[in-house]
């Protein structure tokens, strides 16, 4: 590895990539580059940063033209990639850091980019260079296995799981986008539930009007069955996974299911509804997960409960936290989702101490 090149943080002054950039400086990572379009928000971001930390510096890369992706990765020994949306920016940016012998962590990047990274053999080959690229190391998908995952592992005669996860937040555009295109079997099934030992769909209706500690309101709870959770059923071994995407403002779920419905890609309603959801109920992000025992009724065996302000901190925490391990070599060669590879009960009590979040289990 080359210890003298920079990490490098892509979209590094958006909302996770300014969480990321900021924990990665403060753990004293250096040379850093805050990587995006507009080198003037990354100077101001720069700007901000305690004086006296290392060596960091604003560099210009648009993911579109493929010759700054090419000199940008050509500097850097490790890749953060915040830029967005996953959908469209897919492998783009794991192709060029594969190139230069460069490690890649992607805060999204989920099913679709890691068939991308499996094909002809490039797991393997990036494996065998001895380069590491980590997907789903954010907020969700990422914390949301990692936390059940921990909850799991104190409860090892778990045998059902209840999760709830969403809340009232403001879009970016990027983050707009994934949602929009969040669908699809290469992403989840829709009332589906994972019952033993497979998805089963039609199995779940919404949930009107939940009060759950992980949200200060009522919320309304759609079932939606994503393959991280069918991932996270078959690592855990759990028989029953019922999933639910939480809403606590109406607009944002009315217009994802219209511009659903008519099949558009648009972004601008759905970061308008978003921001009239806020302007209503404030914001608020939560991860609510319940775990059974065999034979139990009533209350859950297992209650962990997550609040946040909004989930963008969320995601640079566990995108900064895969960074900082594969810096060390403490992640194997190869492809990999960040659930995978990472201490679930480690993750739990580092989110704890970061302070992005209030988290509270029983």
């Amino acid at each position: 590895m080359r210890h003298t090149a920079a990490i490098g943080v892509i979209g590094g002054y958006g909302a996770v990539g300014s969480a990321v950039v900021r924990r990665l400086h403060r753990a004293g990572i250096h040379p850093l580059l805050v990587a995006g379009r507009d080198p003037a928000r990354a100077e101001a971001l720069i700007a901000a940063l305690p004086a006296g930390g290392p060596e960091v510096a604003a560099a210009a890369v648009d993911l579109s033209d493929p010759g700054s992706l090419d000199r940008f990765a050509a500097g850097c020994r490790l890749i953060v990639n915040c830029a967005g949306p996953s959908y469209r920016v897919l492998d783009t940016v794991a192709r060029a850091a594969r190139q230069h012998g460069a490690d890649y962590i992607d805060a999204a990047g989920d099913d679709p980019v890691h068939h991308l990274l499996q094909a002809d053999a490039g797991a393997a080959r990036r494996a065998d260079a001895g380069h590491v690229a980590v997907l789903s190391a954010g907020a969700l998908p990422g914390l949301s296995s990692l936390l059940p995952r921990a909850l799991a592992a104190r409860t090892p005669d778990a045998v059902a799981l209840d999760a709830y996860v969403g809340g009232v937040a403001p879009l970016t555009p990027a983050a707009a986008g994934d949602v929009l295109l969040a669908r699809g079997p290469e992403h989840g099934t829709p009332a589906a539930a994972w019952q033993d030992g497979d998805v089963r769909e039609r199995a779940l209706g919404p949930r009107r009007e939940m009060r759950l500690d992980a949200f200060p309101a009522p919320v309304d709870a759609f079932p939606f069955l994503s393959t991280e959770a069918v991932r996270l059923a078959r690592a855990t071994g759990l028989g029953e996974v019922r999933w639910y995407t939480v809403f606590g403002g109406g607009r944002l779920a009315e217009e994802l299911a219209m511009a659903w419905a008519l099949d558009s890609t648009e972004t601008a309603p759905l970061v308008a509804a978003a921001d009239e959801d806020v302007r209503r109920h404030g914001a608020w992000y939560g991860q609510e997960f319940h775990l059974w025992t065999a034979g139990a009724k009533g209350a859950p065996a297992a209650t962990l409960v997550l609040r946040a302000p909004d989930s963008y901190e969320l995601s640079g925490f566990l995108a900064a936290s895969v960074a900082l391990r594969a810096l060390h070599g403490a992640i194997a060669p190869g492809v990999h989702f960040a659930a995978d590879v990472l201490d679930p009960a480690r993750v739990l009590a580092d989110l704890a101490a970061d302070g992005a979040a209030e988290l509270t289990t029983r």
